[in-house]
């Protein structure tokens, strides 16, 4: 007997809230900071059209204007649906309905006077649903909960609606509606009946769309559920569950299920084991209510653990119940209410399982809670345990208390609808559809009210915010560079000019919020009259130049202080006079006005040459974007750093010796960073696959080989050639840089010759710079990537080759004469025109020529100059700027200068004349295709005849190279050599591996292991010896083969052939090796046969006074001698192997004297090797036998005692020849 209550999250709250007062309060509260917000939160904008009085108070009016109209609204339509509602309630007025109306209507006015005029919508409203005669009426009636106006219905009155259909009992925190047990059964006329539910149904949906009902409360007799089949009370199951079924469906909403099982009191000792209790206990609960936060939890399978449980509890009461119960016929009831409990508990199991367990599609009621009540006790118990008796013995039923029987009290109904039921009330969700048109309206009330005010606040509020953080970054910001820059800041002198160290605080303050590098446009929302963009702006740039004055500037000049002495003293005047003049502007001592293009142009020179490589490309460009907002802020502040005095004057003295020529030269070399024209990258300049055709010698990125932009073509004619002609005014503009010191110098005498002497250093220095570039530039490997060898088809591509591109744009840049060949391309009536329009001619460009002509002739007055003297000239114009000897002279001093710097590239020129296709450029084109072509089909097919073809391709490709440019024919004996040393390479490793296949493994398996080329005891077969030493052996065919192409025989053996691509590659160790096989050679195939073969004369010279007569017997030949006899021949290697001698002595009775040993065919080597040599090839031998002594001559015909060479024991296997 237990109940529980659920707290839903922010239960409180929402509790609070149900609290008419709390939400008027709150509103009230709303209101009011709403008000506060607009009429003090518009005056803080700063906006005038926002804080105007009449301005707050038409806003603060039309806020509450909507809110007064949208809760005017609302309580009207819900005023309106109560009446409406009831008067759907309201019974007709005939009949005994004039007096129920009168009583229905006293009832609901005593609930409006408690609850209010919508008092219908804010109570729970909770459906019971049974079958007929489940005693739902009764349970209500009988309760214990008020029902006002209840004493004044007759007892006939089943409800306030006193009809068949449907009673409403109106309960101060309920509204409870009994309806007919027919609606549930629909079996005494199944039509009207399902009708009448039906509207039933409809009228709760319309009645309170959005929470029609708050649960639904199942009532079921227990009566029933002890008398009923199985089949019938599956049958009542199905309808119940249908009824559920159709509630859901129609009302569109989850509702808990309260099932009451009524009329408990039929349950044989019901009514004596609870008779004695009092009101209180009564009142109680006797059921379940599962304790579940999941809603939707399936709690139908819990049933029976929980009614075990209910069990349980009943049972440990019996003892107690059977100790106050006098009577015993009542005790014997008391004691069998358990098992009469218990054999319910299938029953009620099954008849739950059947009403709540989901289908497959779909999922049915939710049960909440099973409770037992009785309403009041009429009729007989129902004793389960002697009726299944009776029913087991087929006898009459057994015995029926009947003086219990009468009218008693209502068990366990109050609590349960009062505190569980009732309190409930949120269990229930809403109607999905109705949640959503609610939302909806809400959402756009409120969106009315609040959004003026909403979106203002929040917009200031944001803007503010936006503001606030703003400054907020930019002092942490701040704080950090302060902290940063702390040190240098310090700092009272600089003594390093490098300016790398600063660069993070500089950035750093170009990154702050406003700053250069982070300018934080401002937004919308900052714009509400709150923003501080500029301040933080103009602190950010305020504190960015000042940074740059106390940390770069300083670093710059330091730097031409140093730079500058060091310059003169290294007697590089005209450097020396462009960092003055630098110097000079970045102290602000210059023409108000010009500088800063030569400054950051002078600045990005000596950094890129200081910070160079790639690495460093960041820091350059860092530097540049400073030093130019350095420039740029130099009109705006007094310069804190200025030129030290005695620098200034010691360059300018210096500077003053330095001819007129060195400082145009130096002048014009400064401007022409300002003058835009581009230098020539060869990256930029060949493009495509020029990083996998060519390469830097010098390991540098190929993307920094370049050529300054004045030795261009455009450098020349759009730039030069106005500055050579006015070079004088240049230099007198130019006085201010020396000063004083410029007074004195004798400038007139100087400028005789200026512009001759200008062109002579520039031609000079076009061609020096250009050289320096070609001596940077490589072919990259072109084999690099065999054997695809792709690399060596970019450089051969017919059109897009780099090296065709490289040479083209070579002869752009540097055919100065190209301007008059496109001067003479032009039309008649074009140059008439020009003649026509003068130096005022521009529009003419468009039509005169490639985009470099264009670009001169639009930018260039010297050039139109040129273009008109030509045009004049040629055509025989009269026009009187030009006519005459002297504009003849004119143009032929120009042609003459730009044949000059034309004339010394002539061989790059050279290289694209012809047909396209038939020029020597394309010649070599062809020639790398041809070695390519060679390469890649060598790589998967080779033949002998690839090395030929491609002999002849690199020969092709190098053999004209004596009318190419020095560069390029470097280059291309690169590429020839690379290819060489690649065939090269491929032969030496042929021959290595013919050597090892035919020489060295032979002679390790079958030469080095015996005697007498090792310690051995086995002995090296003749014939094997023959096989590798003999003419036609293996060492002498591959030598002959092979090796003898690329050495020399000299006095002192073989040697490598200096001439021979591999010579110089071979190994003199292992030309040793072939140097003793050929002597082995000569001293055992003399012949020229394959089997070795020595001969010797063996003479008996001495021996002991006994010895007459000696016998040898040497490899199978026997030899008989005795002294001074003729000698005898003998020839190597015998037939057998053994070395004997026998001595015949004057004692006949003694054994004669013997001595011999065999271990094999080279034991000639043995017995020789303790002799002495008399010759060349004469060995005297002495033996001792058996204490007499013999002593025998070996003259050999050969040059050398064969077996006695030093090559037998040196000689090793060749394994490599390099």
């Amino acid at each position: 007997m237990r109940s529980i209550l659920v707290d839903l999250p922010m239960g409180a709250i929402r509790r609070a809230f149900r609290n008419l007062w709390v939400r008027r309060i709150f509103l009230v509260l709303t209101v009011i900071g709403l008000v506060a917000a607009i009429w003090f939160g518009f005056e803080m904008t700063g906006m005038s059209w926002l804080i105007g009085f009449w301005t707050r108070v038409i806003t603060i009016a039309v806020l509450l204007t909507l809110l007064v109209l949208y809760y005017g609204l609302r309580w009207r339509a819900r005023r309106r649906a109560a009446a409406d509602l009831e008067d759907s309630l309201m019974p007709k007025r005939t009949g005994d309905g004039v007096v129920l109306a009168e009583r229905f209507e006293q009832a609901l006015a005593k609930l409006k006077k408690s609850g209010g005029k919508t008092y219908l919508y804010d109570l729970p409203w909770y459906v019971i649903i049974g079958p007929p005669g489940a005693g739902k009426t009764t349970a209500l009636r009988f309760s214990g909960v008020e029902f006002p106006g209840q004493e004044q219905l007759p007892d006939h009155g089943n409800g306030f609606g006193g009809t068949r259909n449907v009673d409403w009992w109106f309960a101060e925190d309920a509204v409870l509606i009994d309806t007919a047990g027919r609606y549930v059964t629909q079996d005494s006329d199944a039509e009207a009946d399902k009708a009448s539910w039906t509207a039933f149904l409809d009228l709760l949906k319309k009645g309170r769309p959005d929470q029609p009902i708050n649960g639904v409360i199942l009532a079921f007799s227990v009566e029933d559920m002890m008398s009923g089949t199985p089949e019938t009370l599956a049958a009542h199951a199905e309808t119940v569950r249908a009824r559920l079924a159709e509630i859901h469906e129609t009302l569109r909403i989850d509702f808990p299920v309260y099932v009451l099982f009524t009329k408990a009191d039929l349950i044989s000792g019901f009514r004596e084991y609870f008779a004695s209790f009092n009101q209180t206990r009564r009142n109680g609960v006797w059921g379940v209510t599962f304790q579940t936060r999941d809603r939707k939890e399936q709690t139908h399978d819990k049933v029976q653990a929980e009614f075990d449980t209910l069990l349980s509890r009943l049972s440990d009461e019996v003892i107690d119940r059977l100790s106050e119960e006098p009577d015993a016929i009542s005790r014997i009831a008391i004691f069998g209410l358990p098992g009469q409990m218990a054999m319910l508990r299938d029953g009620v199991s099954d008849f739950l399982r059947r009403v709540f367990e989901p289908t497959r599609y779909k999922t049915n009621a939710i049960l909440r809670g099973f409770y037992f009540t009785s309403g009041t006790q009429e009729g007989n118990p129902i004793d389960q345990v002697l009726g299944a008796m009776a029913r087991d013995t087929g006898g009459a039923p057994g015995f029926q208390p009947d003086f219990m029987s009468g009218k008693g009290k209502s068990f366990f109904l109050r609590d349960l609808l009062q505190k569980v039921i009732f309190a409930e009330r949120d269990w229930v969700n809403y109607d999905r559809g109705a949640v959503r048109r609610m939302t909806i309206l809400r959402t756009l009330a409120l969106t009315v009210i609040g959004v003026t005010t909403a979106g203002a606040m929040g917009a200031f509020g944001y803007s503010f915010w936006q503001n606030a953080n703003l400054v907020r970054a930019a002092e942490a910001h701040a704080a950090v560079y302060l902290d940063g820059a702390r040190n240098v800041l310090s700092e009272s002198l600089i003594t390093d000019p490098d300016p790398t160290p600063v660069l993070d605080h500089l950035a750093a303050l170009r990154g702050i919020p406003g700053g250069r590098d982070n300018p934080q446009p401002r937004t919308v929302w900052e714009s509400f009259g709150l923003s501080r963009h500029a301040e933080v702006a103009a602190a950010a740039e305020a504190a960015y130049s000042d940074a740059l004055e106390r940390l770069l500037r300083p670093r710059m000049m330091l730097l031409l202080q140093q730079d500058i002495p060091q310059l003169i003293a290294d007697d590089n005047v005209a450097s020396a006079y462009q960092a003055l003049k630098v110097y000079l502007l970045l102290g602000g001592q210059g023409p108000a006005g010009r500088g800063d293009e030569e400054i950051a142009a002078y600045f990005d020179s000596v950094w890129r040459d200081q910070l160079g490589g790639s690495g460093r490309f960041e820091d350059r460009e860092a530097l540049k974007r400073h030093v130019a907002a350095m420039l740029e802020m130099d009109g705006e502040r007094r310069l804190t750093v200025i030129p030290e005095e005695q620098v200034v004057r010691r360059a300018r003295q210096a500077i003053a010796d330095l001819s007129l020529e060195e400082q145009a030269w130096a002048a014009l070399q400064s401007g022409v960073a300002t003058s835009g024209i581009e230098s020539f990258n060869v990256v930029e300049r060949v493009g495509g696959q020029v990083r996998a055709v060519f390469r830097t010698n010098d390991g540098s990125d190929l993307g920094t080989l370049e050529v300054p932009a004045l030795f261009t073509y455009l450098g020349y004619w759009g730039y030069f050639v106005n500055e050579m002609a006015a070079a004088r005014e240049r230099l007198q503009d130019d006085q201010w840089v020396l000063g004083e010191v410029a007074e004195q110098a004798s400038y007139e005498q100087q400028l005789a010759d200026l512009e001759n002497a200008l062109f002579r250093r520039y031609r000079l220095q076009f061609k020096t710079e250009w050289d320096a570039m070609f001596a940077r530039l490589d072919m990259a490997r072109m084999s690099a990537d065999a054997p695809a060898f792709d690399v060596l088809g970019f450089a051969s591509a017919d059109f897009n080759s780099p090296l065709l591109k490289l040479v083209e744009a070579v002869d752009s840049e540097t055919r100065m004469t190209r301007l008059y060949d496109q001067l003479a391309a032009m039309t008649p009536e074009d140059a008439a025109r020009l003649m026509a329009a003068g130096q005022g001619a521009g529009s003419l460009s468009g039509n005169l020529g490639d985009a470099a002509f264009q670009r001169l002739y639009a930018r260039s007055g010297v050039f139109q100059r040129v273009a008109l003297d030509f045009v004049a000239n040629s055509t025989g114009g009269k026009n009187e700027a030009r006519a005459g000897a002297a504009g003849a002279l004119r143009e032929d001093v120009d042609r003459r200068r730009a044949e000059l710097i034309t004339g010394d590239f002539a061989l790059w020129h050279l290289q694209l004349q012809g047909e396209i296709g038939q020029r020597p450029v394309d010649q070599i084109i062809a020639a790398l295709d041809s070695i390519r072509e060679n390469r890649v089909t060598s790589s998967f097919a080779s033949t002998p005849a690839d090395d030929t073809i491609l002999n002849q391709a690199l020969a092709a490709l190098t053999r004209n190279n004596g009318s190419r440019p020095g560069p390029l024919a470097q280059m291309l004996n690169a590429v020839e050599g690379e290819f060489r040393a690649a065939a090269n390479d491929a032969t030496m490793v042929e021959l290595n591996q013919k050597l090892v296949e035919t020489v060295t493994l032979f002679c390790r398996d079958n030469i080095k292991p015996f005697f007498p080329f090792s310690q051995s005891n086995t002995h090296l077969s003749p014939s094997i010896f023959g096989q590798f030493f003999a003419p036609g052996g293996l060492m002498d065919q591959y030598y002959s083969e092979n090796l003898q192409p690329h050495v020399l025989r000299t006095a002192d053996g073989l040697a490598p052939d200096p001439a021979s691509p591999l010579g110089p590659r071979i190994n003199r160790s292992t030309l040793r090796q072939f140097d003793r096989a050929q002597r082995i050679q000569q001293a055992f195939f003399a012949s020229g046969s394959a089997e070795p073969k020595v001969q010797m004369s063996i003479q008996h010279l001495s021996s002991s006074p006994s010895v007459n007569l000696a016998t040898l017997v040497i490899h199978g030949e026997r030899i008989i001698t005795q002294p001074n006899s003729t000698p005898a021949k003998f020839t190597w290697p015998g037939g057998t192997s053994g070395v004997a001698i026998e001595l015949t002595t004057s004692n006949f009775l003694e054994a004669p004297p013997r001595m011999e040993f065999s271990r094999g065919r080279w034991d000639i080597v043995t017995f020789l090797q303790d002799g002495r040599p008399r010759g060349k090839n004469v060995l005297d031998v002495t033996k001792s036998v058996q204490g007499a002594s013999i002593t025998y001559r070996f003259e050999f015909d050969s040059p050398t005692i064969p077996f006695l060479m030093t090559e037998l024991r040196e000689f090793n296997c060749p394994d490599s020849l390099e």
